[in-house]
């Protein structure tokens, strides 16, 4: 018996639609208008003047800040063609390239220009930029902002700042970040700050129901369980937590030869899915608590309850978590006792 079968899935249409990155199926995202249109009010003056005021876009993972920001800055150099003006945009994701270098470098690439991957100096990406900005404005989309925010980083977005014609829109998980820019640079960044708020049930529900209609085979999924997993999502706060549930659910009916998703599935799929959840967000606290060590400053217990409160919806199931992993007893970490954990608990409530 060959180890791949080449045969049509009985449960994907196009399993695709369902990877936590992809884009929505129609393009634009879905439950957003209302943030899209007031985000889109500060770069109206890209069309007249060329410049717009710069954005720092943040919201917790899976609210859709990077899908709002590729199709926002789709929307201008599509407006811009029409209109016949000399507007380019380029998207990076800092937390991939990591260093000021690789991300200058995937700005001027984005543009257009052709750049070695290596070999050229920092300086004369620089050149090839300016060159560029000579008859021409840009938009520059920079996600996960904050490996750049690093003191020895930031000139980077100091000097971009400083360019004729160029707008710049920051994307990042947590406001504390558009803090983080020295007084040099805010001075002249002065950013737009705007908020991405996790999607309500019913948001979360319809977003889902577009992905389950582009992903799966007609009714394979039943409308009780696409309701179970909207809820669990939306506790959540993270869409992408209910794609990765429907993906892995999907493949377990593929799996047992079944044509529909049972609830055996769902409870399957939500339970691995919720663990690594959790786990990410545990680990998230645990960086931020060494960093805390680091720079002296404590985090009681009370503090770190409210934490762990905006880091995620269900801060039960986290704490449970947590005490599995018996932290080191200090003053900078609670130390594992459920009596304390438990008051914390209410004090986050």
């Amino acid at each position: 018996m060959p180890l791949f079968e080449d045969k049509p899935s009985r449960i994907f249409r196009d399993a695709r639609w369902l990877q936590p990155l992809s884009l929505p199926p129609s393009g634009k995202p879905l439950c957003r208008d209302n943030d899209l249109r007031y985000m889109a009010s500060f770069l109206s003056e890209l069309f007249r003047t060329g410049q717009a005021r710069n954005l720092f876009i943040f919201g917790k993972p899976g609210t859709g800040k990077t899908v709002c920001v590729q199709y926002l800055i789709g929307e201008v150099e599509k407006h811009a063609r029409e209109k016949g003006l000399p507007i380019l945009t380029v998207y990076v994701n800092a937390g991939r390239t990591r260093t000021p270098y690789y991300t200058m470098l995937e700005i001027v690439k984005g543009l257009g220009l052709n750049a070695p991957n290596v070999g050229w100096q920092m300086f004369r990406l620089k050149q090839a930029f300016e060159r560029l900005l000579m008859d021409k404005s840009v938009v520059i989309a920079i996600d996960e902002v904050d490996a750049l925010l690093a003191k020895e980083r930031e000139p980077l977005i100091y000097y971009l700042n400083r360019q004729p014609k160029t707008t710049l829109i920051l994307i990042s998980n947590k406001i504390e970040d558009a803090t983080q820019f020295p007084e040099r640079a805010l001075s002249t960044l002065q950013p737009k700050i705007i908020s991405l708020n996790p999607y309500t049930k019913e948001e979360t529900k319809e977003i889902m129901r577009d992905r389950v209609r582009h992903a799966f085979q007609p009714n394979v999924l039943p409308e009780n369980l696409l309701d179970k997993v909207a809820k669990v999502t939306s506790e959540f706060g993270d869409i992408r937590l209910g794609f990765s549930i429907l993906l892995s659910a999907g493949y377990s009916a593929e799996r047992a030869g079944r044509t529909e998703i049972t609830d055996e599935d769902i409870k399957s799929a939500t339970k691995s899915e919720e663990t690594t959840e959790i786990l990410r967000t545990i680990g998230e606290m645990r960086k931020r608590l060494e960093k805390r060590r680091k720079t002296g400053r404590e985090m009681p217990p009370k503090e770190w309850g409210l934490a762990v409160a905006q880091e995620n919806a269900d801060k039960t199931k986290i704490l449970r978590y947590f005490l599995r992993l018996q932290p080191s007893r200090s003053r900078n970490v609670p130390n594992a006792n459920p009596r304390k954990f438990a008051k914390m608990e209410c004090a986050t409530s």
